[in-house]
């Protein structure tokens, strides 16, 4: 498995991989309606923006396809000094060998780099996924509800503190 930084090229896999990946983590959780909305077209102009905005992260498997993604930045909801795990994702046939926590890591790393102590991550309560972050430091600070598809769910946030941090 290979991770490297994405490119402009990209932005229509990463949309692709999105949607499959919110399809197989959350086909369950989220009334199909919302699913059914969703489109490659429709979620490639974000890509394209969010890969002329900073860094986004590309995991490829061995025919150099892309089978997941992640990127971050400044925490988008209230404050700047805090880094935020913006998106995660990874094809389910490539989960649990490693390269979640690679694609985590690129960004916990350039997070780091710029100056941030710590990051946020949400997450579904229901995405079976989310133990995840606890595994890899996460601690969960608040819980808010939240709705997708006309129904009412409940998101964790986590806040992760990195390395060279002091606990807060």
């Amino acid at each position: 498995m290979t991770i490297r930084r994405a490119v402009m090229e990209d932005a229509g896999a990463i949309a692709r991989i999105q949607i499959k990946s919110w399809q197989e983590t959350y086909r369950k959780i989220i009334p199909d309606a919302y699913f059914d909305q969703l489109s490659q077209e429709k979620r490639e102009p974000g890509w394209r923006k969010s890969l002329a905005e900073g860094p986004v992260f590309v995991a490829l498997d061995q025919t150099n396809e892309i089978v997941g993604f992640a990127n971050g930045g400044p925490n988008r909801e209230n404050d700047a000094t805090e880094g935020e795990l913006y998106a995660l994702y990874l094809l389910k046939s490539h989960q649990g060998q490693g390269t979640g926590k690679r694609l985590f890591d690129h960004v916990l790393e350039d997070l780091g780099r710029k100056g941030f102590p710590s990051c946020i991550v949400s997450v579904l309560a229901d995405n079976p996924s989310r133990h995840f972050y606890e595994r890899f430091g996460g601690r969960l600070v608040s819980e808010q509800s939240i709705a997708r598809g006309g129904k009412q769910l409940v998101e964790y946030t986590y806040r992760i503190l990195f390395e060279s941090s002091s606990d807060s």
